[in-house]
């Protein structure tokens, strides 16, 4: 019957940069991948044919701020 709200969240300012080095891009992909399926050849089929039209943006904070809201 009863529950708290709890609330957390976070809010980042700061710069994107375009990640262009092919093998970056391979590798956070594969990691990326990895959260979804072990199929490797899958992966390396994928990425092989995809990571050429992969626009991957890094995110450089500059300033952060959050909050943590516990109502009972």
């Amino acid at each position: 019957g009863e529950w708290a709200l709890n609330v957390k969240s976070v809010i980042v300012f700061g710069r994107m940069e375009i990640v262009d080095e092919r093998e970056s891009i391979i590798g956070i992909t594969t990691k990326l991948c990895h959260k979804f399926t072990q199929d490797e050849e899958y992966i390396r089929k994928e990425i092989e044919q995809h990571s050429h039209r992969t626009l991957l943006l890094k995110l450089v904070p500059e300033h952060m701020c959050g909050k943590l809201v516990n109502e009972a």
